[in-house]
């Protein structure tokens, strides 16, 4: 990530793309973004669980449990990538608004992306039916 320049979302798909071929190192970048996710709970009420959608969706993309379409798999992970850095529109280090861009993100991507998360979640559940 260039720390430079704030970070924009088109930069973040550009990353992201990178990412998607790289699926040992996107886990990686899950499970970073999940842990400052937990750090930053009361500060992301409402996208939360959008992102906890966006980091079960990617992991089991990754290892080939779930099939996500090409484009909202590139717009989460350019989410999950924004969402990360410290340097994007409004720098998290600026208190009480720094998570604002971030939590908007997270909530754009989730809207455009609401049939694809309500399948993935039945898809989820569909084991605990069954059993």
């Amino acid at each position: 990530m260039n720390s430079t320049a704030p970070l924009t979302f088109e930069e973040a798909k550009i990353e992201a793309e990178w990412y998607l071929g790289q699926k040992e190192m996107l886990r990686g970048l899950v499970e970073t973004a999940k842990c400052k996710s937990e750090r930053y709970y009361e500060s992301l009420l409402v996208p939360w669980e959008s992102l906890q959608i966006f980091f079960r969706m990617v992991r089991a993309w990754v290892v080939g449990k779930y099939c996500v379409p090409a484009d909202s798999i590139l717009m989460v992970v350019a989410a999950v990538i924004y969402f990360l850095s410290p340097f994007d529109l409004i720098p998290d280090a600026v208190p009480v608004f720094g998570l604002i861009d971030d939590a908007a993100v997270i909530c754009s991507v989730a809207r455009a992306n609401l049939t694809v998360i309500g399948n993935f979640r039945k898809w989820e559940i569909t084991p605990l039916i069954d059993a």
